[in-house]
């Protein structure tokens, strides 16, 4: 398996990464002990950086994640959280709840550094608080060597590229979701803009929160409900005339494109890790024109932005 470097850090990732939102419980109920088996399976299998959250279940996934990493060589793992976000509608980008929420982070982990510390859904922060206190207070994190690198999540393409233009710390990394799917590809545009800046890519939600699969869509997901029965019945189109799961044609799709370091796949159960490893290593066969069948279906939607 290739590895690809993110950015200009020292990190080597494979193309797909494992999203732990689900370790909290928010796509349903979990497994402690299957937790365990996934993390160990995913590192086996070279899939070996997790990102997590306090805001994921109420602080649950990094405390699963934590326990679930206990006795594994820290050398062996890649560990992303994030600061500023922990609640629905509770964020708080202060420099003194920054510093202090990473700490109890690192407590729930059972690490002593963090490889990735990110700023979580900047859109709903204070612009000017993002660029002169929220991310300074990063840089100090990063020169105490509790985090390697560092950087911030955000929905809004056009706010990845503002604060990193008018940003006068060096960004290490961004986490982009749901904008380099089947259903949206907005996150290209500035593609050249990052990797002129060094920025590495962290893309996220292949499934678009759930939205690209056979399964039922969570009910906080914010696709109208028109949009969530126009996909379904995609979906099931698909499945009916090709025997295909349109999830499947969504994971593969990020690993066509050079330009993506790695996709974060949130994982919940064995079954899904292993159909992750297979699409990684070619063992489910995605076909040109289902792909296009796929494409032609949901044109309707494509680039709507979920809000």
């Amino acid at each position: 398996m290739i590895l690809g470097k993110l950015g200009n850090t020292d990190i080597n990732i494979a193309p797909f990464s494992i999203g732990t939102a689900t370790f909290g419980n928010v796509y349903g109920k979990t497994n402690n002990l299957e937790l365990k088996k996934i993390v160990k399976k995913a590192i086996d299998n070279g899939l070996n950086y997790f990102d997590t959250s306090p805001y994921y279940g109420n602080k649950l996934s990094e405390i699963n994640l934590g326990n679930s990493l206990e006795g594994i060589e820290r050398s062996k793992y890649i560990i992303s959280t994030k600061v500023g976000r922990y609640g629905d509608d509770l964020f708080d980008f202060s420099e003194s709840t920054i510093i202090s929420s990473l700490d109890e982070s690192l407590g729930r982990l059972k690490i002593d550094y963090v490889d990735i510390l990110l700023l979580h859904d900047i859109e709903f922060g204070n612009f000017e608080q993002i660029i002169n206190e929220s991310l300074p207070a990063l840089e100090k994190l990063k020169k105490s060597g509790k985090v390697k690198y560092i950087g911030f999540s955000c929905y809004p393409i056009n706010l990845i590229k503002k604060v990193v233009e008018k940003s006068f710390i060096k960004i290490d990394v961004i986490l982009s979701y749901a904008h380099y799917c089947l259903l949206n590809d907005k996150l290209t545009s500035i593609i050249p803009f990052l990797k002129e800046n060094n920025i590495g890519i962290i893309n996220a939600s292949p499934l678009c929160m759930g939205l690209l699969t056979t399964n039922s869509v969570p009910d906080w997901h914010p696709a109208t409900y028109d949009m969530v029965n126009f996909i379904k019945d995609v979906a099931t189109r698909v499945h009916v005339k090709y025997m295909s799961k349109i999830e499947d044609y969504a994971l593969a799709y990020p690993l066509y494109n050079s330009e993506i370091t790695t996709t974060l796949v949130g994982i919940r159960t064995l079954k899904e890790l292993e159909m992750l490893i297979n699409i990684l290593h070619d063992r489910v066969i995605c076909r040109e024109h289902v792909f296009e069948y796929i494409f032609d279906n949901l044109a309707k939607y494509h680039n709507i932005e979920l809000e």
